[in-house]
Parts: C-alpha cells; structure tokens; sequence
C-alpha cells in the first residue's frame, strides 16, 4: 500500500491499516514524518513508533546502534553499575562502623592494633632483608677470594649465589608489599573515622536552644496625688 506521509497529523481516519489495525510510523531521511502497514527497507533501522487504530501509541522501537554508540551505552551502563555499587558498599560500610563500634575511641583503637600488627610484620621482613643481605655478601666474598687465588668458584658456590639472589629479591618485594598494604590500611581507617565522626554528628539530636531571659518591666512613674 502507499505510504501516507504526515498521516498523524490527518489523523487515525487517515491512516493506513493493515489486517490487525496496526500502524507503524516513522521519519525519512529528511525528517519528514511518514506512517503505513509497513517500513520501508531503507528505513527499517531507524526508530518506528507503532500505533493502534485508535492513535494510542503501542510501543516504540528503537533506532538501530552502531557498534560506536552499542559501546557508548555500555560504558554508560558500567558507569551506572559501579556508582551504584559504590553507594550500595558505602551504606554497608556505615551501618557496620554503627553496629562495631560503640564510640570513636573503639575505632581509633581498632586502628592503632591493626597498623602494630603492621609493624610487626615489617619488622620481621626488615630482619629478613638483612640477613639475606649478609648472607649473601658472605657468599660473593668466598667466590672472590676463590676467583682472586686463581681458581673459578665451585659451581656449588655458584648455585648458592643465585639461590641467595632470588631469596633476597623476593625478601624485598615482600617488604615493600608489606608497606604498600600498611599505607592502604591506615588510609582506609582515616576515611573511617572522618565518615564516623561524620555519622555520629549526624545522629546527634541538635541542643535546645538557649532561652531568652524573661523581659523586665518598665518601671512605672510614681503617681502624685492630686492636692485638695
């Protein structure tokens, strides 16, 4: 059937039906309004509206995406998902500071025992990374004295060397992993208590405000009495 151009705007009696009543509308390349039983194949991918005999809009599909605007709104829907989560953590996060913690010295204490056990463990690689480092040194002093007498140092001594190396390497990457995690504790429970503080404040009622003191009255001229 023929396409009916600007047919809305003769209204439903103008339009072009099919079978089932149902009209589908849509716009031309050149923003021209158009409706029929049916879309033309050049213009199957752009947004049709479709519409009962009576004008009530049915439903409305959307124009086909390009790959360039399908991931656009993917990364928007991303966006979404994770500004969402971050709302969704952060109230969770609140209501167990509320729940742990009875005041903000509890919390600050909290901190102060994580960030000893902290220390502890740096202590402890801090041993590790000296040792290795004069282990290590002891062994490279051997080979020299070895290569100094004129002799190559046994492949044995060798072996020891580079087991030593990787050791120590491994000693130190575990220090500075150690420290890194520290530096994320403790500025996670900074964000804490400044939220918790945040929280309490918000939960203490506000004081009463402070009453005005009651007005003095004005004093009254003295009356004279009038003479006879």
């Amino acid at each position: 059937m023929a396409v009916l151009v600007a047919g809305l705007a003769a209204g439903p009696r103008a339009w072009a039906q099919t079978a089932s009543g149902d009209i589908v509308c849509w716009n031309d390349d050149h923003g021209v309004r158009a409706c029929g039983d049916h879309v033309p194949p050049e213009f199957a991918r752009k947004q049709r509206e479709i519409y009962d005999p009576r004008g009530v809009l049915v439903k409305t599909l959307k124009a086909e995406q390009t790959p360039e605007q399908r991931a656009e709104e993917e990364r928007r829907e991303r966006e979404t998902e994770r500004a969402q989560e971050q709302i969704q953590q952060r109230l969770q996060n609140d209501q167990f500071m509320l729940q742990t913690y009875k005041n903000l010295g509890e919390l600050k204490s909290m901190r102060d025992d994580r960030l000893q056990t902290f220390e502890v463990r740096i202590d402890l690689a801090e041993k590790a990374v000296r040792e290795g480092s004069a282990s290590l040194k002891d062994l490279q002093d051997r080979a020299d004295e070895e290569r100094g007498g004129g002799r190559d140092p046994s492949p044995q001594l060798l072996a020891q060397i580079k087991g030593f190396e990787s050791l120590q390497a491994e000693n130190i990457r575990t220090l500075a992993r150690i420290k890194l995690e520290r530096d994320s504790v403790a500025a996670q429970f900074e964000r804490d208590i400044q939220r918790y503080q945040q929280l309490q404040a918000a939960a203490t009622p506000a004081a009463p405000p402070t009453p005005l003191p009651p007005l003095t009255p004005l004093a009254q001229p003295p009356v004279t009495a009038p003479k006879p």
